[in-house]
């Protein structure tokens, strides 16, 4: 029970960063428009724990999406395209937008951003900022029970990958892989699953054409 509610709070952190990051929100600015402390929304942010019913009511507010979606991953975030919002005097826009659907087998063919296909197998609702971002179909078990083979990962290629955090990997050899990723003082990159049966790996950097960081998890219901 307990890996299983890290995975839900690992899922809602997920969704949380990139809806913040959309906005342009630092958690300093949601502890602040909540009225709560700084440790306490960095634990959110952290996946550690969930908001209580009266903060996840405002901070939903606040963020300017759905409940269902925020804490549950069912559906897209509202707005469904662009809405404006007056904040400081100024108008942002939150940008959700369709990125393209790429096969498991076209990434693994592809040695860099240039050489993915053109051609899409379909789009996914998406908040990043990466012009370049794209989704990935997840195949296999390697990474259950927080990604399940079906779901649809956003990846960022312009931005680098951090220690603790989902990555899509190209081996140099055609393979592609979703891990969690550990750069080690050594300068070699431990990849690892999070389903017990897969090893985790040591590798050189050179054993990689690309790792790119996953920013966002989609999963039909």
């Amino acid at each position: 029970m307990q890996g299983e509610n890290t995975e839900i709070l690992n899922a809602f952190a997920f969704r949380l960063n990139a809806r913040a990051g959309a906005l342009g929100l630092s958690q300093a600015d949601i502890a602040q428009k909540l009225g709560a402390k700084a440790p306490r929304v960095n634990n959110w942010f952290q996946g550690k724990n969930f908001p209580r019913s009266r903060e996840r009511v405002e901070l939903v507010r606040i963020l300017r999406c759905t409940s269902d979606w925020l804490f549950n991953g069912e559906g897209d975030p509202e707005p469904a395209s662009e809405v404006p919002l007056q904040e400081d005097s100024r108008i942002l826009k939150i940008a959700v937008r369709a990125v393209p659907l790429i096969s498991w087998v076209h990434a693994g063919a592809a040695a860099s951003y240039d050489e993915l296909p053109k051609h899409w197998h379909g789009s996914v609702s998406s908040m990043s900022r990466d012009k370049r971002a794209f989704a990935l179909t997840i195949e296999g078990d390697s990474m259950e029970p927080k990604f399940l083979s079906g779901d649809r990962v956003v990846c960022e290629p312009t931005n680098p990958p951090h220690n603790g955090r989902p990555v899509v990997v190209k081996y140099s050899d055609d393979a592609v892989q979703l891990r969690i990723y550990h750069k080690l003082p050594n300068g070699k990159i431990r990849l690892a699953p999070i389903n017990p049966v897969y090893p985790t790996i040591e590798h050189k950097p050179s054993d990689f054409d690309w790792i790119w960081p996953v920013c966002e998890l989609s999963r039909a219901v």
